[in-house]
């Protein structure tokens, strides 16, 4: 693979900074569903550990990213070689949409606010195998999350209602590019098409209020199945620990009790007490028994032995579903173990 294209541009550093804390348009798609569900879905736990530092990202990238960067910086070149007031990634911090535990943040690709035709222009520059309107649809939301933060952006201005916002979607085609050549920039590959919204996407300021109501109390996080308690927080380890020294006085009990039992019943039989009784309590002697009783799973495993399809046709005629609800199992050691 070649590294001579490979540059690491400055504004990767601010949006890696603004991971935590912050939700930006590279989010947009996860809450749109949030909106659309009316809830936090579990595929979007791990980005709101990250935003609450609970988890840390991964920096992962491939040849298709370094070229999308490529490209992008490439396009950035030639549009601001002629104009001067292009900017490349500024971040906008929404007042709006921003909550309390997490801000509302907007790093658009390329920015152009023209004084004189009272027009704020942002560019999103996606390159992709996929033609135009596909990446259209997969990219709505994060377009429509461009649109809004720049609709609050003119109304901070002198006089707003003469502005106006416009998306533009710069798409890169790049089918049949060998990726692990060396980066080339071809301006033929580009189509730019104005995104309009005439209708609402989704609602950015209702999903933030969920995702703000959700990191409340979203202070543990782990892809691991079996956690060390140390890992949790320290309320929730005390919890763990009370519970267990109830759980360990109880199983000593437990087997103060059974050594009473046996005690009690050796001296009953020696003495020939079936019986005792008081107020409040009866003690009762079970001699033992020999109990008979068909082994239903041993006449099985012996029918299909000599009879598999005839079992296996029976085996499916009776077999039963039970629905088992969910239980917690407490294993604990005693004292002198630990």
């Amino acid at each position: 693979m070649n590294n001579e294209n490979k540059t690491t541009y400055s504004y990767k550093e601010d949006i890696i900074n603004t991971r935590v804390g912050c939700l930006g348009g590279s989010d947009a798609r996860m809450l749109a569903q949030v909106d659309i569900n009316g809830q936090v879905p579990k595929s979007a736990y791990r980005r709101l550990a990250i935003c609450k530092g609970l988890a840390e990202q991964e920096e992962i990238t491939n040849r298709a990213m370094e070229y999308g960067d490529f490209i992008e910086n490439k396009i950035f070149e030639s549009l601001s070689a002629n104009d001067k007031r292009y900017e490349s990634n500024p971040c906008w911090v929404s007042e709006k949409y921003s909550r309390k535990n997490v801000k509302c943040i907007d790093h658009v690709d390329i920015v152009l606010r023209d004084e004189a035709k009272k027009v704020l222009y942002v560019w999103e520059v996606k390159t992709s195998k996929h033609n135009f309107e596909v990446v259209r649809q997969d990219y709505k939301a994060q377009l429509y999350h461009h649109y809004l933060l720049a609709q609050e952006k003119i109304s901070k201005e002198e006089k707003p209602r003469e502005w106006r916002v416009k998306i533009n979607l710069v798409h890169y085609d790049t089918s049949g590019l060998d990726l692990d050549a060396p980066f080339m920039f071809e301006p033929q590959r580009i189509t730019i098409k104005e995104v309009k919204f005439i209708h609402k996407v989704f609602d950015l300021a209702r999903a933030m209020d969920l995702v703000d109501e959700f990191l409340d109390d979203f202070d543990f996080y782990s892809e691991n199945e079996v956690v060390a308690s140390s890992m949790l927080p320290e309320k929730i380890q005390e919890q763990f620990m009370q519970i267990a020294d109830v759980m360990r006085n109880i199983k000593a009990q437990e087997e103060r009790v059974e050594q009473f039992k046996q005690k009690l019943y050796d001296f009953m039989v020696e003495k020939g007490i079936k019986g005792v009784s008081g107020d409040d309590y009866t003690f009762t002697v079970v001699l033992p028994t020999k109990q008979v009783s068909f082994d239903a799973k041993a006449y099985m495993a012996d029918f299909e032995a000599k009879h598999p399809t005839k079992a296996k046709r029976i085996r499916e005629q009776y077999k039963k579903e039970v629905n088992k609800k969910g239980y917690l199992t407490i294993k604990v050691k005693p004292k002198s173990e630990q």
